[in-house]
């Protein structure tokens, strides 16, 4: 970076570290981490996180540990993202006394937890199946200081929505409202995610106009679950209004679904439709395999007439 008439900074040290910590490239980022006293760097409590947070991501628990003492050691101050990626790790691994414990801890020390801690408490306490103290850790984080945030809705949320409890779900959206939290597009995704896989995919449709009332921006994954349960249940026309409004809004399916929609439109006879979808592939330089042409031809052969389909093959 000298060479470049750069100045080197703990800033630039710990964005490398972390691009190399999130492509899986911990011994990259450890080499650099051991050399940055003598490169000139002091570390500070974020290149720290971003170490503990790779020694986590492989399992090394107790590494972790060893670094966050030789943190304390250099004086370099923990912070609450410290503690949560520790908490986070403990109740992943179903030891919330142990997370629990750390928070106590934690607090002790002067560093408060916020609604992410809880929220990673909550997500600790749902895994063990312990919803109702989820749900009453969530109202009662407020008496301790700290404010409710969509996030903790979306931890029980999804909690409900992984055992088909739909209505109850959508009760907790109906709470958030009534306590004047903008549900975000995380929390509208929950719910269309959950009520599709549960076929019920016309009122998936009614979330997803909702969501665009409230100003609330589908995002490529809204759409992309919207797709999958049209097609799901046979519902290709449905499936083709949504890959329109995905179109508008400058997002793209995946190729699997893409096959999936003109196949469900050939067999529906809607060879228009199906012509359409391929346009839209084509215009955004993406085709099928031969594998997955096979598949539709053989599909396309069951009865309907494919000469406008086997056009668009030719050209």
């Amino acid at each position: 970076m000298p060479s470049f008439n750069c100045v080197r900074t703990v800033q630039s040290l710990n964005s490398v570290l972390n691009v190399l910590v999130d492509i899986n490239r911990f011994s990259d980022a450890k080499v650099i981490f051991d050399k940055s006293k003598e490169m000139g760097f002091r570390p500070n409590s974020v290149t720290f996180n971003v170490m503990i947070k790779g020694l986590l991501k492989r399992a090394e628990f107790n590494e972790a540990c060893n670094l966050f003492e030789e943190m304390l050691e250099r004086n370099v101050e923990p912070s609450v993202v410290t503690y949560n990626s520790f908490v986070g790790f403990l109740c992943k691994k179903g030891d919330v006394e142990k997370a629990k414990n750390l928070v106590e801890d934690m607090v002790k020390k002067g560093k408060y937890p916020t609604a992410v801690t809880y929220a990673l408490l909550m997500e600790g306490l749902c895994s063990l199946g312990e919803y109702k103290e989820a749900k009453k850790m969530m109202f009662d984080m407020e008496y301790k200081g700290c404010k409710t945030k969509v996030i903790n809705f979306g931890v029980l949320m999804s909690y409900l929505g992984k055992r088909g409890e739909i209505e109850e779900a959508k009760s907790l959206l109906s709470e958030m409202k009534k306590r004047r939290f903008k549900p975000d597009v995380v929390i509208y995704n929950i719910l269309v995610n959950y009520l599709c896989k549960e076929s019920r995919v016309g009122e998936a449709y009614k979330v997803l106009i909702e969501m665009q009332v409230k100003g609330c921006e589908p995002n490529a994954a809204t759409y992309r679950m919207m797709l999958d349960g049209f097609c799901m249940v046979g519902d290709f026309e449905g499936a083709l209004k949504v890959l329109n409004m995905m179109l508008m809004g400058g997002h793209c399916p995946r190729l699997e679904t893409f096959c999936r929609l003109v196949a469900g439109l050939l067999e529906c006879g809607k060879i228009d439709g199906a012509c359409f979808v391929l346009e839209e592939m084509e215009k955004r330089k993406m085709s099928f395999d031969l594998e997955a042409w096979g598949g539709l031809i053989r599909d396309a052969c069951g009865g309907v007439d494919t000469t406008e389909l086997l056009t668009h093959l030719g050209q």
